[in-house]
């Protein structure tokens, strides 16, 4: 009999010291994943940044932007993996013991983010293709130049970029150092897939 009770006392010991490695195993990866959405926001905000004080031409200003906006999607894209990470742990292995109702709204959550995740990728895999070649055609000198007539400037309170509606498309002005007046007509130089300005005649 107590050969039995140490023997069961031994499987405890080894069953709960398996949870604890499990555990510190999941806390690593919660933290692995915030490490790296606080780094892509911080470089999010740091090439905005340059983009702000130290982009010295509207092309400049447009690679800055880019890449930002690129680390801001993907830091999104870490919150999302972190809530589909934890309910995938919570509706698998549920090692809270929680309910099975909280263990549903877990998995709801899941699919909800995973929507989301799907979503976001796509948005900045099209915002890297269409940069990308952007950037090929601003180097093989090819541009898109267009008289518009301008319809609405639109800055949404921020000084520092401008998102032009024209009577044919919209265009977005990364650096509102040119002013730009509704109802006048002007030569546009930009680029055709990402709509941004390069420079700004008045015709």
């Amino acid at each position: 009999m107590s050969s039995s009770r140490k023997k069961q006392r031994h499987l405890q010991s080894l069953d709960q010291l398996k949870r604890d490695v499990a555990n510190r195993k999941r806390e690593r990866i919660i933290y692995g994943f915030l490490i790296v959405m606080v780094a892509f926001v911080l470089s999010g905000v740091a090439f905005m940044g340059l983009r702000i004080f130290f982009a010295t031409d509207l092309y400049h200003a447009f690679i800055y932007d880019w890449i930002g906006t690129a680390f801001l999607y993907l830091a999104g894209m870490m919150i999302f993996l972190f809530f589909i990470y934890g309910s995938l742990v919570i509706t698998i292995k549920n090692p809270q013991k929680i309910s099975k109702n909280q263990v549903f709204a877990w998995g709801g959550t899941g699919i909800i983010c995973l929507a989301l995740g799907v979503f976001i990728f796509h948005e900045v895999s099209s915002l890297t293709i269409n940069s990308v070649r952007d950037m090929k055609d601003y180097t093989n000198g090819v541009m898109k130049i267009d008289d518009l007539k301008v319809v609405e400037v639109y800055t949404g309170g921020h000084s520092d970029i401008a998102l032009i509606t024209t009577e044919e498309l919209e265009l977005s002005l990364l650096l509102n150092v040119i002013r730009i007046e509704e109802g006048e007509t002007y030569r546009f130089t930009y680029m055709e897939r990402t709509g941004n300005i390069l420079n700004v005649e008045k015709k």
